[in-house]
């Protein structure tokens, strides 16, 4: 981009090009305050197409400078103003020359008197694509010419000069480039695309999972007797109720309830944990290479959020259609059979080891469920046309215990007395509902860790928290164990001085129990550094009296793993029930 003052626009045929081009750019530079390598912004006041003549008288002020010089000389200085003139003279010969006035100005100037500097203005002809109105980022380059580094919005604009008026009103030093203040407000632009793409995704989740997830079905906690249906059928006619997949499916979901022996085993407990579902697309992306793989832990430092991706952004949420989630479940159930990920021979000539899809998507609930949920998307549509049939017996049953109802109906009845085509209809439909019930609670789960994460983005020592249940047997029924789990930063009383208040890491974690033999039972737990406060909470009398009596074996317990008592004791009731924090709005207000 070449300028000219546009005092000086009808006196183009002057001295010698350098010079009118030396002396505007240095009264520009004077009057901006800049240096070469400086950056300032530029208003477009004004674009007309250069007519003919315009062009001409142009060319005929390049030409005289051209004329002047020597064109055969071998020194530097001549021989660059000799490229830029003829530079300036294709520019000029371009039919789509426009004449640009701008009003220039530099935020970075800092005025000598209270009344802010009056922007320039200046006669600009180029050839690139600028609007009246729009604003351009401007730079003085070492050659004394002008060049447009980028287009800057609106918006973009008024964040820039208010970033910067707030710096001098605070008596910060200024950035030393415009550039610098822009990249800075379109990357906090950029993130705040995301969040608001985030929280859409959060509100639409939430419209979809809720209804599920509060009509209280869940597959996990009808396993067993669904499980024990299908033990006590003939085995030459279990095959006919549910298909040899549809039950290896199954007991790949069983698989993940676990027995109250086996959560005392730390590394079991730790195995579960991981494997909840919470980061079960993280852990498809690490094995696909499409993220960098991570300790397999369930908690990380406070430094390293765990990155959790929604169902909605894995595209496995409750407002797809059916036919897409069983393509995606399709997808990643087949995709270990035939795509193990192989990296290729290594240096020594043996193959590095492969990752096999289907043991990680069967290792974690989330996958297992997923795995079911692609069987009896399979067997809905032989049997869509039965399940239209009414059952007299069964048409009365209540939604969240319907799937029990029916089964504790058929197991009433010997084989030979059941209407198999009807019955194994509405069997795979309450299946399929219960199972999306589970994936729903999971689901929550996740959009609870990231709406707390999204909170967090401007914190300098952000928190953490995750929900999670583990489903666990008690005989024939299955309870879950919910575990609500909070880092957050506090102040330490006893590591703080008068003058400086340090803040440590504080871990919370609530534990819940719902059992028939002791009913609603809590525990908390506050770690901070190697002092551990527990708080019990019971529903019942009884509950409360034993925990009671148990104190001084657990503190015993505890104190011989080296962890120090804070604080030890039992509450009766129930304690404030952990919520999910939600800031987006559940209702669509255009509806």
């Amino acid at each position: 981009m070449d300028i000219n003052a546009i005092t000086n626009k009808s006196d183009l045929s002057l001295r010698s090009q350098q010079q009118i081009q030396i002396e505007q750019v240095s009264a520009l530079a004077k009057t901006l305050g800049l240096k070469t390598g400086d950056q300032f912004i530029a208003q477009v006041e004004k674009v007309t197409q250069a007519s003919p003549a315009e062009r001409a008288e142009l060319l005929k002020s390049i030409e005289t400078a051209l004329t002047q010089l020597n064109k055969n000389s071998a020194v530097p200085a001549v021989k660059a103003v000799l490229a830029q003139l003829l530079e300036q003279k294709a520019l000029a010969q371009t039919p789509s020359l426009k004449l640009i006035n701008l009003a220039v100005s530099n935020p970075l100037q800092t005025s000598t008197s209270a009344t802010p500097p009056v922007p320039t203005h200046l006669l600009s002809y180029s050839i690139e694509p600028v609007s009246v109105g729009q604003s351009l980022l401007l730079q003085l380059t070492a050659n004394q010419r002008i060049q447009i580094l980028e287009p800057i919005a609106h918006e973009q604009l008024n964040k820039v000069i208010s970033l910067i008026t707030s710096l001098q009103s605070e008596g910060k030093a200024l950035p030393a480039s415009l550039l610098d203040v822009l990249r800075s407000v379109q990357q906090g632009s950029v993130q705040e695309q995301l969040a608001v793409k985030a929280q859409n995704a959060i509100s639409e989740s939430l419209r979809q999972l809720l209804p599920v997830k509060d009509r209280g079905q869940d597959l996990l906690e009808a396993l067993p007797k669904l499980t024990q249906f299908v033990q006590q059928m003939p085995p030459a006619s279990r095959g006919e109720w549910l298909s040899s997949e549809l039950q290896g499916a199954l007991k790949t979901v069983a698989n993940h309830i676990r027995l109250t022996d086996q959560l005392t085993n730390p590394k079991l407990l730790e195995t579960t944990l991981n494997n909840n579902g919470q980061r079960f697309e993280q852990k498809l992306a690490q094995a696909l290479g499409l993220v960098m793989a991570t300790a397999n832990a369930t908690v990380q430092p406070a430094d390293k959020q765990i990155p959790v991706t929604t169902a909605a952004q894995a595209g496995l949420g409750a407002s797809a259609s059916a036919t897409d989630k069983n393509q995606l479940a399709n997808k990643l159930l087949t995709a270990g059979a035939t795509n193990l990920l192989a990296a290729g021979v290594a240096a020594n000539g043996s193959k590095t080891p492969v990752i096999n899809l289907d043991k990680i998507i069967a290792q974690d609930l989330k996958g297992a469920l997923l795995g079911v949920l692609h069987q009896l998307e399979r067997e809905l549509v032989a049997s869509s046309a039965a399940a239209l049939v009414p059952i007299s017996e069964t048409g009365k049953l209540n939604l969240a215990g319907a799937l029990p109802q029916l089964l504790a109906f058929m197991m009433q009845k010997q084989p030979a007395e059941l209407n198999q085509k009807q019955l194994r209809a509405q069997l795979v439909m309450l299946m399929h509902q219960y199972t999306l019930g589970s994936l729903a609670k999971i689901q929550l789960q996740q959009i609870h860790t990231l709406s707390h994460q999204l909170t967090q983005t401007d914190q300098p020592q952000p928190t953490q928290s995750w929900q999670m249940e583990i489903p666990v047997r008690q005989g024939q029924d299955v309870h879950p164990l919910t575990i609500q789990l909070e880092q957050k930063w506090v102040e330490d009383s006893e590591e703080s001085t008068e003058k400086e208040a340090k803040r440590v890491r504080q871990w919370n974690v609530m534990l819940g129990f719902d059992l028939p033999a002791v009913g609603k039972l809590y525990a908390q737990l506050a770690l901070l550094n190697e002092r551990l406060s527990v708080k019990f909470w019971a529903e019942q009398e009884k509950t409360l009296q034993q925990a009671q009596a148990r104190l001084d074996t657990f503190k015993a317990q505890l104190e011989k793993e080296g962890i120090q008592i804070a604080q030890l004791q039992c509450v009766p009731g129930l304690p404030p029930t952990p919520k999910m924090s939600v800031n987006y709005s559940l209702v669509d207000i255009k509806t």
